[in-house]
């Protein structure tokens, strides 16, 4: 069977069965997976409903690692880094699991943050993007424990961190493929969950059916830190030594990051910095993000989640530029949106008192 069509089978696959499983959740599961959400949850609506469907994305994972192995007969070049990546994307789904089932407490959560990023630091990966092997240890710990947290804020609107995510990783994608060298098997991993998460969409897209829960965002910030730190931290993997500056590289490569998860650190840190200016705890929840001012604001509730699929692929688009053009004029450009984005989206969150 040649890679394409194992690529279009295993996309059609993963699609076809998280809508099966999504279906199966949403109609025989009973109260058992449904939640009420908390009266102080960042979740726009209250209404109770499954909160499961973050299971389709593991199922997505675990199919594409089944394929590899019974459609293609290409080695694994790293088996740790491999292992790794399962033992850590599973570790996120155990503890998205059970935060739904029994709400962990925030100690809880941090501590098997920290754990997977420990993990993914002992087995290889981790940001080498600085030539300061401690700051890069650093950076791979905020970033990792950073991102899983901020998918999971970014999730509080319906379709938002799933078409978010999506065009995340189509991104990524697009870039290595474009500009560097991807494995065949990270490519069946991104492309199964990405094909899982669409056809979960079907059902969270507004009005929603259900939602991803904890173990959705958990187990999408986890993949996502992961990748982003095989192929887009790293400048390595799109260029070869030339014997330019590697600070200029790794800037760059910072950008490009920035570039395609403008929308969860944007709103990270909109809702960080109102919080903290006004003497709250930046991880107590409230409708304050930047999807609710927007709704406050007039825009349609149901696009939304496309305006930030939207903004991530033209950062996608400017990111490519970037890496294409190899000047400062372009980095200037990719400045300038990135600014453009988190201002508009900043100022728009200053227009409206914040609802508890």
């Amino acid at each position: 069977m040649t890679y394409p069509l194992v690529i279009l089978l295993l996309g059609i696959g993963s699609f076809v069965l998280s809508l099966l499983v999504n279906y199966f959740l949403l109609h025989y599961s009973g109260k058992r997976f449904a939640k009420d959400a908390p009266v102080n949850s960042t979740r726009w609506e209250t209404k109770q409903k499954p909160v499961m469907g973050g299971i389709s994305f593991f199922i997505g994972f675990m199919v594409s690692l089944i394929a590899y192995f019974l459609f293609t007969d290409t080695p694994i070049d790293n088996k740790l880094q491999i292992c790794s990546i399962i033992a850590c994307i599973s570790l996120a789904f155990v503890l998205g699991l059970y935060d739904d089932l029994h709400n962990a407490s925030v100690v809880a959560k941090f501590c098997f943050q920290f754990l997977i990023a420990i993990i993914l630091l002992i087995c290889g990966i981790y940001i080498k993007c600085f030539p300061i092997t401690w700051l890069n240890y650093i950076i791979t710990v905020l970033w990792v424990v950073g991102l899983i947290n901020s998918l999971n804020m970014l999730d509080n609107m319906d379709g938002v961190t799933a078409m978010t995510s999506v065009a995340i990783i189509g991104g990524m994608l697009i870039l290595s493929h474009l500009y560097g060298q991807i494995s065949i098997l990270d490519t069946f991993l991104m492309l199964g969950i990405a094909c899982a998460v669409v056809g979960f969409l079907f059902f969270n897209f507004h009005p929603s059916k259900m939602y991803m829960g904890d173990i959705g965002s958990l187990t999408l910030g986890c993949t996502l830190a992961i990748f982003s730190m095989l192929y887009l931290w790293n400048p390595d993997a799109y260029f070869q030594n030339s014997g330019q500056n590697q600070w200029f590289y790794s800037l760059k490569m910072l950008l490009c990051v920035i570039l395609l998860f403008i929308i969860p650190l944007s709103d990270t840190l909109t809702v960080f910095i109102k919080r903290i200016s006004k003497g709250r705890s930046p991880f107590v929840g409230d409708k304050g993000h930047t999807t609710h001012h927007l709704v406050y604001a007039g825009f349609p509730q149901r696009w939304v989640c496309v305006l930030y699929a939207c903004i991530t692929i033209i950062g996608t688009a400017l990111a490519a530029y970037i890496l294409s053009a190899n000047n400062l004029l372009s980095c200037i450009i990719g400045c300038c949106y990135c600014i453009l984005i988190f201002g508009t989206l900043f100022g728009i969150s200053l227009t409206h008192i914040d609802k508890e």
